[in-house]
């Protein structure tokens, strides 16, 4: 009867629980690629987007009437309006008018009564957060005061093509 060959030791290099050493640098390979993976990320989350909003004011215009006006644009990042501002205007610490922006972003809130010092306050929920900005005028009857507010966006871990 012919005997069976015998075994050949093998000669590749074997860890401790007799794995082929191969296995050990692909293991370890992977789970560095993985945690690179969950680096990039966190680095994604933190570096994320983030909004403020910026309000450029005119000088006051006079014109025919006798109230006051706050009038102007909320504009998004790229230029185009952003409708659902709220506008609100305080005078000695009291709401004195408000309005809301409509679709193209504008605005206009009239104002009663008499030369007074007037806190503007602009809202608008954008990128998933709600950012503001205010401005101090002093307004008498007949005046108009020109206000765009414009959002401005910062923090962009990746390129992304257009104005900001």
């Amino acid at each position: 009867m012919p005997r069976s060959p015998e075994p050949q030791p093998s000669n590749r290099r074997r860890d401790r629980r007799g794995r082929p050493a191969r296995r050990r640098v692909r293991d370890a390979w992977t789970a560095l690629a993985s945690a690179g993976v969950i680096a990039l990320l966190v680095f994604y989350a933190v570096a994320a987007p983030t909004a403020g909003l910026s309000a450029s004011v005119g000088p006051v215009v006079p014109r025919p009437g006798t109230n006051a006006v706050v009038q102007g644009r909320v504009l998004k990042s790229d230029g185009g309006g952003l409708g659902g501002a709220r506008i609100v205007v305080h005078r000695n610490g009291r709401p004195a008018g408000s309005g809301v922006s409509n679709s193209s972003g504008t605005f206009r809130v009239e104002l009663s009564g008499t030369c007074a010092l007037y806190d503007i306050v602009v809202r608008a929920r954008t990128l998933g957060t709600t950012v503001k900005t205010s401005a101090r005028q002093r307004l008498c009857p007949g005046d108009a005061l020109p206000l765009d507010a414009r959002v401005v966006t910062q923090g962009h871990f990746l390129w992304v093509p257009g104005p900001r």
